[in-house]
């Protein structure tokens, strides 16, 4: 191998493939990152833990064609601290090793056999749906907060993607909150796709799409997901289960309602669940005036404020809730404005959005003892 290649390039393209791999395995190799080269001009990357795999390529002036696979963070907290410009990468045929040059600077590196890393996975295209990434980043961005990361329930610590009347859906819960985001997809044909996919995968695939725009490609098997975009790939273990019936929890009608500006009500949660530091629960009363916020922790003191707003509907008294959760809620969804509905002081709260009926948040009451 011997190839040249920006740097700024090269270590992002490593940062991406790293996320891939994994230190915790007992499989040394998996910790590496296999380098490959195209005829073509380019550096392929590809990282795995056997659950998720990604794979990068990078362009590159390729003089001499060649594969290894090196120590995935040794190589990426090499190529970061070397200046910019362009980086040199040499390999002795035969051997594994490599040698980066950049400038005045050089390091030699032992590498592995590329034939014993796993090969990237091959996903059978039975199912396909195109979607913008910016949509596909909004639905994450609107559900990673609610999944599950209690192993004990495995179809909960991933979102579900499906299509449903034309349209798809992420949903995600963790029992205690269910997330769903809805987006309008302009396609002449939707296969009937549902997924349950990883946190894990449903993280990276928010951080490969970060600076992507366009469509991308989302294809899928009985096992597996490939998420693509231009020289960006990643390919997913599905979860395999029933994931639970969540239309059955959301209320059909509600006793209040109100709009609200959803940073004065965030402000107004954070300012007061200072005051609830132990079990990080609050209290919410509908009045007259608007939303009342209040916390308390014996021994320390209490809290209090009222968000004003008109609501429509009946006057509910001290309906208490997770802090934390709450705020994700209205942090998951876009717009200045949100719309939260009540149906008792022991029954579910709803976040909704304002302008269309496209994002829903479901967040259970703590029960008041």
């Amino acid at each position: 191998m011997l190839i040249t290649i920006d740097q700024s390039s090269f270590l992002s393209a490593l940062q991406t493939a790293q996320r891939g791999s994994s230190s915790q395995s007992t499989l040394p190799i998996l910790a590496g990152i296999k380098m490959e080269t195209q005829k073509d001009g380019f550096l392929i990357l590809h990282g795995t833990d056997l659950e998720l795999s990604i794979k990068v390529k990078c362009p590159a002036s390729v003089e001499r064609e060649g594969a290894t696979v090196v120590p995935g963070k040794l190589i990426v907290d090499i190529v970061k601290f070397m200046p910019q410009g362009a980086v040199n990468i040499e390999s002795v045929e035969g051997k594994n090793d490599i040698e980066i040059k950049s400038a005045k600077a050089s390091f030699k590196l032992k590498g592995m056999a590329p034939e014993d890393f796993p090969t990237f996975p091959t996903v059978e295209e039975k199912r396909k749906v195109t979607i913008d990434a910016k949509q596909l980043i909004e639905m994450i961005k609107c559900t990673i907060r609610a999944i599950s990361r209690d192993e004990t329930r495995p179809v909960l610590t991933g979102a579900m993607l499906k299509v449903e009347n034309k349209s798809l859906l992420m949903v995600a819960t963790d029992s205690y909150r269910l997330a769903i985001k809805t987006m309008s997809v302009r396609s002449k044909k939707l296969d009937d796709i549902s997924l349950l996919i990883p946190y894990q995968a449903i993280e990276e695939t928010q951080k490969l799409l970060a600076e992507e725009r366009g469509k991308i490609e989302i294809t899928s098997d009985d096992h597996l997901m490939r998420i693509g975009s231009g020289e960006k790939e990643l390919v997913a273990r599905l979860i395999e289960g029933q994931y639970p019936d969540y239309k059955q929890l959301i209320p059909k009608e509600a006793k209040t309602g109100a709009e609200v500006v959803k940073e004065e009500l965030i402000d107004a949660i954070k300012r007061v669940s200072l005051m609830a530091q132990k079990n990080m629960s609050i209290k919410i009363s509908i009045e007259d005036e608007g939303i009342r916020v209040q916390a308390a922790t014996q021994g320390i003191g209490e809290a209090s404020e009222l968000v004003k707003v008109k609501a429509k509907g009946e006057n509910i008294s001290e309906m208490a809730f997770n802090a934390q959760f709450l705020v994700d809620g209205l942090q998951g969804m876009s717009g200045d404005k949100a719309r939260v509905e009540f149906t008792g002081s022991v029954n579910p709260g709803l976040i909704k959005s304002t302008s269309k009926e496209d994002y829903l948040y479901l967040l259970m009451p703590i029960r008041i003892s």
